[in-house]
């Protein structure tokens, strides 16, 4: 366990064996639980994930193509 200070704009700095752990601009939520700060990595949803959503009916042709195009924007905004 390390320590890490609250700096004055509110911001900290997490230890590089943390930062590792974690690809280059990995997108985090962030949340709280008693006095803990909880980090955890978001991951975009595979298809397999989409298409477990409406497990009642099949997804429209259109609505797959939509969720894949936003899934591939995503990734290339996250890429820089």
């Amino acid at each position: 366990m390390k320590a890490v200070k609250v700096e004055p704009n509110g911001s900290i700095r997490l230890p590089k064996e943390i930062l590792n752990l974690f690809p280059r601009r990995s997108e985090l939520a962030v949340w709280t639980e008693g006095d803990m700060i909880v980090l955890k990595r978001l991951r975009p949803l595979r298809p397999s994930q989409i298409a477990e959503r409406v497990p009642e009916k099949e997804m429209p042709l259109k609505e797959i193509a939509a969720e894949v195009h936003h899934m591939r924007r995503e990734k290339r905004s996250r890429r820089g």
